[in-house]
């Protein structure tokens, strides 16, 4: 009975673990889809009109990651 208890315990303990981890690896992947948004604004930019500017990946910066034009470049805001 001891041992049961035991083993029931730990599965108890692996599954609150088991969905921590995967908690944290679903938060994990949003950054990384906001810069693929961000390489294909890039994209579309420079296959527009063929150049591509600074000014072009400012704007699509500011579009991807939204609050990013009420910063400066050190990421305080701007008053």
């Amino acid at each position: 009975m001891l041992l049961n208890l035991n083993m029931k315990n730990v599965l108890q303990i692996s599954c609150i673990v088991f969905s921590l981890l995967i908690i944290a690896q679903i938060s994990i992947v949003e950054p990384a889809n906001a810069l693929t948004r961000y390489f294909n604004c890039v994209t579309r930019a420079a296959n527009h009109n063929g150049t591509f500017s600074m000014e072009n990946a400012e704007v699509c910066y500011d579009k991807v990651f939204k609050g990013a034009a009420d910063n400066d470049e050190f990421g305080r805001i701007i008053k």
